[in-house]
């Protein structure tokens, strides 16, 4: 995981020397949590919540119809639920590296619809559950901690403004990939606004 994390880094940074679109977005996260336990059950007591989607993105062209992107993002992947009626919540925020590749055809009315396979590699830079009247530091917790690693989807429409700047909506879902007896994954639907910012 930390030479994928590396990777992505390396990429990053070396196509923002040659790419010719910035991408600034901001939206909102529906996230669930998928909790799988050791007799490989999964719970209902878990329930989708909302979280904050922040994203700087650097678009490059592979082709005339092909399009790839590399960033950083910030999520909150929050979460709430009960049990036997106790009440509790996460809120847990995440800082990654994001990156997706697709076709992207521009028709009518000058809308340009994109359709790309992504990836993100995060880690957790906060979070808390409350439980109890508690906040419990979800730092040290194995299900939360370390590299996450997603993949999954993202679909966009763009409209360009001038030829320096295009306003667009996307609609993304991802999907870590946790293996083992009792595993947590998060899922999270993220939609969102966005500028993007052409440069020569």
């Amino acid at each position: 995981m930390r030479s994928i994390f590396t990777l992505l880094i390396a990429l990053f940074f070396i196509s923002s020397l040659q790419a010719q679109t910035w991408n600034f977005e901001t939206g909102n996260n529906i996230t669930r949590y998928v909790f799988t336990n050791s007799a490989g059950n999964n719970p209902d007591f878990l329930k989708s919540s909302s979280g904050l989607h922040l994203a700087l993105s650097r678009e490059n062209k592979l082709s005339k119809v092909f399009v790839y992107d590399l960033g950083l993002a910030y999520n909150q992947y929050n979460n709430v639920g009960d049990v036997q009626n106790i009440p509790f919540s996460y809120q847990a925020d995440f800082m990654g590296l994001t990156g997706g590749i697709g076709p992207s055809y521009t028709g009518l009315h000058g809308l340009t619809v994109s359709a790309k396979a992504s990836a993100a590699v995060q880690t957790l830079i906060n979070g808390t559950q409350f439980l109890q009247n508690r906040y419990l530091d979800l730092a040290d917790d194995d299900q939360f901690s370390g590299l996450k690693f997603s993949v999954g989807f993202n679909l966009s429409i763009t409209k360009k403004v001038n030829d320096q700047i295009s306003v667009y909506t996307s609609f993304q879902h991802l999907d870590t990939n946790t293996f083992g007896s009792s595993t947590l994954n998060f899922v999270p639907s993220t939609f969102s606004f966005g500028l993007k910012i052409a440069t020569k």
